[in-house]
Parts: structure tokens; C-alpha cells; sequence
């Protein structure tokens, strides 16, 4: 299933990817439901080290560009060190890293106080990253990364920009208390990116209105889509995500199962981790749905491990995507060959058409056999590789 797109370079080495990420190294204080508390390092460091346990044995490289604390620098150096990891420096003397407490309910609900915002990435530390193949925004306050930032940074790279929305619309209050806003310049990002990523509750805030049901989902997905991103990206949980995304000036959504891997441990840093998932994917294989596929998989990984650098192998998740996916990949090339509408929905006539968006509901569980058609006798088949 891996494809291998690197290339020998004018000397005859091997060319690495690189991938670059942008967003808080958070310091996190976990006080757990039996009281005990315990401190780990968050937000990008999941993310890096997914990133860092794909790539071994390869040349490829995941930067991670945070503002660090001084007194948290050498510590967070040493835990991220890694051959496949490199952490630009950074001038601590005058920068503040970010600093969260999770009062974890269960292993799924916890409540977010954060005592210590990390100052903004300038425009010119934005920069360093141009020679990427990938960037990763991943900001956890409005303030992490700014629009002009990433506009600048567009025109002076090729990089392909996904972004995790999840810091666009939270604020903190005086006392520290996290909440959700809107949205504000949504359009104006969507034309700065290319891979939009949100949660179902994020995404009312993102859209700046109620989504009550799958379809009105989809329409949003497809929405963000005809507004200039290529791949949007909505992850239920432990319920299948939902993705759409644009194929020769055509639409498509469809839904994509959520694998059960074992027990869940800790929800916390799951999708940081479906996002390098994600992009390893695409940046291998260039189709969305795999993508997500690999997306799905890493983020009920993570729910599942207890310690923040126990991802499994490139094997290991080969051997676990064909197990969980085996018939939803075989769908899917039935799809391709007979070209009937299986699992991809094309969206007809522009993507404000809630009624071209009929499809399968999409909310299976475990091993995600939900994802057959219920819908969409509208028009002929189309091609959406």
C-alpha cells in the first residue's frame, strides 16, 4: 500500500520529504480521575513523534517549529530527539511556550485550563520552513499563527498547507478557561490551504452555524471545498469521518470507517496523531480517501496507548489497515472498475445543493461496515480518481 515518492538527488543520496510543523509544543499537566497527576509534553509533539516512527530507516525529516519556553527547551529536545525529528533554534530568551491543565473526567472527557500562551510565529520563522513538501498547521489559540504568516509563506513556497482548525476557534478567558468562537477570515484561509481538518463539534463553530444532521456535514465539507481548499476533513470520533475533497473541478465527499483497536486509554492527542497519519498518506499515495484511511488508524492508535511514544511501526500499521480496511479497500477498487456510486458521492451542480448530497449516513462503528450507498441516483457514475 506504501508507495515511495523520494528521488536521488544531482549527488546520487537518496532525497528525503520533509514535513513541517507548526503549532505549540504544549506542556501539559494531566490531573486523572483518581487524582493522580502527571506531566507530559502535547499538541505537536504527538504528531512528530507518528511522524518520526514512519519515517525510520528513511531520509525523510519532520521540523518542528515551536516556541519553547527556556526552562522547558532542554527537556523538550531531549524527549523529541530522534533521527527524524529536528527542532530549529529558537531565541527562548524572549519566548513563551504553552502550558495547558486537563482535569480528565474519564478516558474521554477532560476540562481545559491553560495557564500560559505561547508567543505568536513570526513571519520570517515561518520562513525556514519554505523548502518543505508539507506544511502542518496545528495552533492552539488564534494567536499561534497568523493569516498574513501563512499568506506570505504561500507565495514564497510550494508547500502543500493543512491546517487543524481547533485553534482558530478557541479563546481563553481571563481565568484561563478555554471556550469555542467563531471563525473569523474562514474565507480568507481557505484560500491560504489546501487541507482543512476539524472534529463534529468543532465545525458548527467553523461554518458559523448548526450542522443537526450527516448531510448538512457533508454540505458544509463540500462547501469548503468549492471555496478554494482541496481535501476537507471532519472526524467523528469513534464514528466514521467524513471527507470531501476536488478532482478535475468535481466534488466528491464520502464517509470512511473508524478502526477499533483496543481499549481506550487516552483520547487525548488523537487527532495530532490521525493528522501525520494523514499526510504520510497523501504525501505517498495522493489520494484522499487512503488518506484518511491512515488518518482513521492513527487516531484509534493513540486512544489506545497510554504513553505518548508507543506508535507502532510502518509494518505494524500496514498489518493493521489490512486488517481493519480489507473490505472497505476492496469496495472502493470495485468502485474504480465498475464506477458506480459504492462509497464516493459526487456532489452535482455546485455544492450548495443540499439535495445532491444524499449518500450513506456514514455513523458505523468498529471495523466500519457502514459505508455502502443510500442515496444518489442522481445523474452517471463518475470518475473520482
Amino acid at each position: 500500500m506504501w508507495g515511495n515518492n523520494r528521488i536521488k538527488s544531482l549527488h546520487g543520496q537518496v532525497k528525503g520529504m520533509k514535513i513541517g510543523i507548526v503549532g505549540p509544543i504544549s506542556k501539559d499537566l494531566m490531573i486523572l480521575p483518581d487524582g493522580n497527576i502527571k506531566m507530559r509534553w502535547g499538541a505537536v509533539a504527538y504528531s512528530a513523534l507518528a511522524f518520526a516512527k514512519l519515517f525510520e530507516g528513511t531520509n525523510d525529516q519532520v521540523i518542528c517549529l515551536s516556541h519553547l519556553s527556556r526552562e522547558d527547551s532542554e527537556e523538550v529536545r531531549a524527549f523529541l530527539a530522534h533521527p527524524n525529528i529536528s527542532i530549529p533554534d529558537v531565541d527562548t530568551a524572549y519566548t513563551n511556550g504553552t502550558r495547558i491543565e486537563l482535569s480528565h473526567v474519564d478516558a474521554h472527557e477532560r476540562l481545559s485550563h491553560q495557564t500560559r500562551t505561547m508567543t505568536p510565529v513570526s513571519p520570517d520563522e515561518l520562513e525556514r520552513l519554505a523548502d518543505c513538501d508539507y506544511l502542518i498547521l496545528m495552533p492552539l489559540n488564534a494567536t499561534d499563527i497568523s493569516l498574513d504568516a501563512v499568506r506570505r509563506f504561500r507565495r514564497i513556497s510550494r508547500a502543500q498547507i493543512f491546517l487543524d482548525v481547533h485553534g482558530l476557534i478557541t479563546d481563553v478567558d481571563a481565568a484561563g478557561k478555554r471556550f469555542k468562537k467563531a471563525w473569523e477570515q474562514a474565507g480568507e484561509w481557505f484560500e491560504s490551504i489546501d487541507f482543512l481538518k476539524m472534529n463534529d463539534k468543532e465545525a458548527p463553530w467553523a461554518a458559523g452555524e448548526p450542522l443537526p444532521g450527516q448531510e448538512d456535514y457533508a454540505h458544509y465539507a463540500a462547501s469548503a471545498v468549492g471555496m478554494g481548499v482541496s481535501v476537507c476533513w471532519i472526524t467523528f470520533g469513534d464514528q466514521s469521518s467524513l471527507v470531501a475533497w476536488r478532482r478535475n473541478e468535481r466534488i466528491f465527499w464520502a464517509n470512511v470507517p473508524v478502526v477499533d483497536v483496543g481499549k481506550v486509554v487516552d483520547t487525548v492527542g488523537c487527532g495530532d496523531s490521525a493528522s501525520a497519519g494523514f499526510i504520510y498518506s497523501y504525501a505517498k499515495l495522493h489520494n484522499p480517501l487512503l488518506a484518511v484511511v491512515l488518518g482513521n488508524t492513527f487516531g484509534s492508535v493513540k486512544a489506545s496507548l497510554s504513553a505518548i511514544n508507543e506508535f507502532p511501526s510502518r509494518p505494524e500499521v500496514r498489518g493493521m489497515v489490512y486488517q481493519h480496511y480489507r473490505d472497505y479497500l476492496h469496495t472502493l477498487l470495485d468502485e474504480f472498475l465498475t464506477q458506480e456510486h459504492l462509497i464516493v458521492q459526487e456532489v452535482k451542480e455546485g455544492s450548495t445543493d443540499e439535495s445532491s448530497l444524499h449518500g450513506s449516513d456514514g455513523h458505523g462503528h468498529g471495523h466500519g461496515a457502514n459505508y455502502e450507498s443510500r442515496g444518489n441516483s442522481q445523474g452517471s457514475p463518475a470518475s473520482w480518481t
